[in-house]
């Protein structure tokens, strides 16, 4: 509708401007002019609303998209987050366990080393993907696992069970070695 307007006033002040240019009266000349002037506002003003309203359109879709764009990084973080508090599955209790059970004795392998730590570090996380592939690790106890990744590893010192942990030797009567509460 806008664009109609602004064409038809268009159209009229042309024809006012040749009407003003032929006429030969002075008064009708000043009557022309005057509605030249009118109309030629009103076409500006249509044109200048058609544009703040382009302009308000674009700005809305800019701030629609930007939220739209917020609103999924929202979600992709709150799945993020639900997925990081989500309890950990068997397997990985399992292989968070070993390697915690580990790690003391590889820093004291190591003695000190970072670097020969984080060499160490990785071999175990690779290691303990790839005996989860096993059919017994879910059932298997920690210890024996433990066990089994130190003797692979040619890793020396003992191992300290936490009490959560029964060891493979409980079941026959003995008792746990020393307790790991920390």
């Amino acid at each position: 509708m806008l664009g109609e307007l602004a064409e038809l006033g268009l159209m009229v002040a042309r024809e006012l401007a040749v009407r003003t240019r032929q006429s030969e009266d002075v008064d009708q000349t000043v009557a022309l002019a005057g509605a030249f002037q009118k109309v030629s506002r009103v076409v500006r003003l249509t044109l200048a609303l058609d544009f703040k309203l382009e302009r308000d359109a674009a700005r809305e879709a800019r701030e629609a998209e930007r939220a739209q764009a917020e609103a999924e990084a929202e979600a992709a973080e709150y799945r993020e987050a639900a997925a990081l508090c989500a309890p950990p599955t068997r397997i990985e209790a399992r292989k968070s366990r070993v390697s915690n059970l580990l790690n003391r004795l590889i820093w004291n392998e190591c003695e000190g080393d970072a670097d020969e730590y984080e060499v160490l570090s990785d071999d175990l996380t690779s290691r303990l993907e790839e005996a989860t592939r096993n059919a017994d690790f879910a059932t298997l106890p920690i210890e024996v696992i433990a066990r089994r990744m130190i003797a692979d590893m040619g890793l020396s010192g003992e191992l300290t069970l936490s009490l959560c942990e029964t060891p493979a030797g409980e079941a026959l009567g003995r008792t746990p070695e020393l307790a790991d509460t920390g």
